[in-house]
């Protein structure tokens, strides 16, 4: 095909792109219409043939999840009390994973909408550039608070290389989204993700845990140089070729972002510091309460007083085709986040305390993004009933949820087992998530829609955490004195040695030796008898938490009958193709690269 050709080729244009806010512009009706008309087009076309140049932008993409998340997150949390305790403290060792999700919560959002008017080439390699030098600061770190600042940088990092989600859907025809998003599970899972505590462990053990950052720096410079060679998406996607840079940049809604990301931040942290056993009710009161109310002005001011906000209203009025999926990630967020953050510790008061057996009993666990986030949703467009799926996976979610009661603390392998399904429906339903909003918000919206689905999913995140945390730390503490005095008193321990031993049965319990060498009149039968009676507290405060997600899940579930099925567009429409294609040397004008039936080149 000839450049002069491939440079004429025009998909449809927009009208509204460059009046996001403005009164005159289209209905919502018109809009949803409009962006459905996008995509609903070539259905009986040839079969897609994707570039190599594509291929390869996609692939580094997918990669820039390793380091972000993977090695920058999931492989020092399987090990964050070994960190801590290495650093000389433990207390501030949950603003390691805390700082990350506030960061990459806030960050997301704000990339997002940015990419959609500054192009995504840039965006995210900023993430990219975000995620060595938190990598780089976490990696020398002498103190918690340090490696904290770190994973927190890495987090911001990751939000804005979360662009990678619209940015990989618009490059590939419709029906093998699913695909391109599920590579992105695939890099997060295999295998950093995947054996995460396992792997963690191992390098703690033979090597150190700064090994987790220095593989997330190798990775990330991997990325930088392969995102700078191979990706050149389009420049301008909202089409405002007749405004220079700077007259975007004095054009951006900064009282929105700065009331956003200030709310947001401010709520996160004092759900955060909930999660921490040592919380300060007014502390978590006030950030609460004074970021919601901040957070939820962001969204008055900018659905009416901007003339281009960051959130355009007629975005959220599409309600069965995105705003639905907000509600159901934040839901289902809580619940998925509270077990990946409880899961380890039950395993240790449950069932050993050994790190090496955690790691194993955990892999299940760990391999559910694999399930959930790459093999299902691969075969979505052969699949299709995409709203059905997510209904099934919710429940799926709830019953599984529900079931570890029955297993904790008697029964070791279908505990771990029953973790690959019950863990596995939340990434399917974030893939398909993005896969359905994806198909019916117009191309020019992709980045904030998707920052704005990321957000979701990380806040409802913290709040379960918090919330589910508490309600098990807070009913352990309550039963866990009376249970092990009243098991050690009937094993024939004399009650005035009752303060030496409970702390005692607390250390035998994580595997610190000679724990009760100390305590007088700690017989086997009384060691015995406690931490039977330990194990069985924490394991009754781990059921509670369990019966308390499923009125959530059915929450969520209930409201997934309002989704809006996309499967009609799975079909061969490519959302817009690249600029430069690196190995084919074909160059496209900025205004030619929109709408494709199929990529030709």
């Amino acid at each position: 095909m000839e450049m002069d050709e491939i440079q004429g080729q025009k998909g449809p244009t927009v009208s509204h792109v460059n009046n996001r806010g403005d009164p005159e512009s289209p209905s919502t009706d018109s809009y949803q219409q409009q962006a459905e008309q996008q995509v609903q087009m070539a259905p009986d076309a040839p079969e897609p043939k994707v570039s190599l140049s594509t291929i390869l932008a996609v692939f580094f993409m997918g990669l820039s999840y390793v380091p972000a998340i993977s090695a920058g997150l999931l492989l020092p949390t399987g090990i964050l009390q070994q960190i801590g305790q290495q650093l000389g403290d433990t207390d501030n060792i949950i603003w390691i994973p805390g700082g990350w999700s506030v960061a990459s919560a806030i960050a997301f959002s704000i990339a997002g909408g940015l990419s959609d008017v500054f192009g995504r080439r840039w965006v995210l390699m900023s993430g990219q550039l975000l995620t060595l030098i938190g990598g780089i600061i976490a990696a020398v770190a002498n103190s918690t608070l340090q490696v904290a600042a770190g994973v927190t940088i890495i987090g911001f990092g990751a939000g804005t290389i979360f662009v990678g989600y619209p940015g990989i859907s618009e490059l590939l025809p419709n029906k093998y989204r699913g695909i391109g998003l599920g590579w992105t599970e695939f890099c997060i899972n295999i295998p950093w993700g995947a054996l995460s505590v396992y792997l963690a462990t191992q390098l703690l053990i033979k090597a150190t845990w700064r090994w987790c950052f220095y593989i997330a720096i190798i990775y990330a410079v991997i990325c930088i140089a392969g995102t700078f060679v191979c990706y050149f998406p389009p420049s301008r996607p909202q089409h405002d070729f007749e405004k220079s840079r700077w007259q975007e940049f004095k054009e951006l809604d900064f009282i929105g972002l700065a009331l956003f990301a200030a709310g947001l931040c401010i709520f996160l942290v004092g759900m955060t510091d909930l999660g921490h056993t040592s919380y300060s009710v007014p502390l978590v009161a006030s950030t609460t309460s004074i970021g919601a109310v901040i957070f939820i002005a962001s969204f008055w001011y900018d659905f009416t007083k901007p003339k281009n906000p960051i959130f355009p209203f007629k975005l959220f009025a599409m309600f069965r085709e995105f705003t639905v999926h907000i509600i159901i990630l934040f839901i289902s967020g809580m619940v998925w986040q509270a077990i990946v953050t409880l899961a380890p510790q039950i395993t240790l008061y449950a069932f050993t305390s050994d790190p090496i057996d955690i790691g194993i009993i955990m892999i299940p666990s760990t391999m559910s993004g694999v399930l959930g986030g790459w093999i299902i949703p691969s075969f979505v467009h052969k699949i299709k009933h995409i709203r059905y799926q997510i209904i099934f996976a919710l429940l799926m979610q709830c019953a599984f949820t529900a079931s570890y009661a029955a297993v904790v603390p008697s029964n070791k392998m279908a505990w771990s087992a029953m973790q690959l399904f019950g863990q596995s429906c939340f990434t399917w339903v974030t893939t398909l998530a993005y896969v359905s909003s994806g198909l019916f918000v117009p191309v020019e919206e992709l980045g904030v829609s998707a920052g704005l689905l990321g957000t979701s999913r990380s806040a409802g995140g913290s709040v379960g955490n918090a919330i589910f945390s508490t309600i098990m730390t807070s009913v352990a503490n309550k039963n866990l004195g009376n249970n092990v005095a009243g098991a050690a008193i009937g094993a024939g321990f004399d009650p005035s040695n009752l303060g030496a031993l409970i702390p005692a049965v607390i250390q035998n319990a994580v595997g610190v030796p000679f724990a009760f060498d100390a305590v007088p009149g700690a017989t086997p039968a009384v060691i015995a008898a406690t931490g039977a009676a330990f194990k069985e507290t924490y394991s009754h405060a781990f059921r509670i938490v369990c019966y308390v997600s499923i009125p959530f899940c059915l929450v969520a579930t209930a409201v997934a009958f309002w989704v809006k099925d996309p499967s009609h567009l799975l079909n061969n429409h490519v959302a817009v193709q690249q600029e430069k294609e690196v190995l084919s040397g074909v160059q496209r004008r900025p205004e030619a690269v929109v709408g494709k039936g199929i990529d030709e080149s």
